[in-house]
């Protein structure tokens, strides 16, 4: 059945975008599963529970391994053709189910803000829709970001210490006055670009650029039917 499920659309098409003066690539597909209700359906089957990451705010379950095998096949040209991954590279990837639930008053300050998942720049992060009607504009979907003081859209290796000592000195002295979600008003930081949350949509980013997502709006609930269901991923060449 999860094999089936998780069959790609033939006629889904890829898009690629720039976001901010650095004009990290943004590869998005809609409609990627030829049948996202029977995904939908083994997602909130999965058996949730505490997240691979304690920063995450909420709780994540294990993908099927037929998710990995019907995605990497169908993703390798546009991978190739928007960040440069060789066509024949062997391709790690690790999945996971995510739901968010946590609201903004239980975050730390660090949550509150932007972040970056991994400072490698050949490790791309994998977002994939599964919650249908979150019917705000920008709810429950995914933002891009500027750090203002360091001008930084992407965290690097050679970045990170930088990085990491503009962020503690800002949170260190304004973190308590965080109060909501990350977003398009969190200070210190300036929105690039967003994506909405869709259906069966599905991107794919550089893992080192700031990013959150857009909770302001999206539905966080412990039950997978109503809640933000994605299944994130991380793939990187080896």
């Amino acid at each position: 059945m999860s094999g089936a499920a998780f069959a790609v659309n033939p006629a889904a098409e890829a898009v690629l975008r720039r976001v901010g003066r650095e004009g990290a690539p943004l590869l998005l597909i809609d409609d990627v599963l030829a049948d996202p209700d029977a995904a939908r359906e083994v997602a909130i089957a999965a058996p949730f529970g505490p997240p691979l990451s304690p920063w995450y705010p909420g709780v994540n379950a294990p993908v099927p391994d037929a998710y990995r095998q019907a995605l990497l096949p169908a993703l390798r040209a546009s991978l190739a053709r928007a960040f440069g991954t060789p066509a024949d590279a062997r391709l790690a990837i690790m999945s996971f189910f995510a739901l968010s639930t946590r609201r903004a008053d239980e975050l730390a300050p660090r949550q509150r803000i932007p972040h970056y998942d991994q400072p490698d720049p050949n490790m791309l992060a994998i977002v994939h829709y599964l919650a249908p009607d979150h019917g705000v504009v920008l709810g429950g979907g995914t933002g891009f970001f500027r750090h203002d003081a360091t001008g930084f859209e992407t965290i690097s290796h050679a970045r990170r210490d930088a990085y990491r000592a503009a962020a503690d000195a800002e949170l260190a002295a304004h973190g308590a006055a965080l109060t909501g979600f990350a977003g398009p008003r969190t200070p210190g930081f300036t929105l690039t670009g967003a994506v909405e949350a869709r259906y069966n949509r599905l991107i794919v980013y550089p893992a080192c650029a700031l990013h959150c997502a857009l909770f302001d709006g999206a539905r966080l609930s412990p039950d997978p039917r109503t809640g933000r269901l994605t299944a994130n991923s991380f793939i990187r060449a080896v």
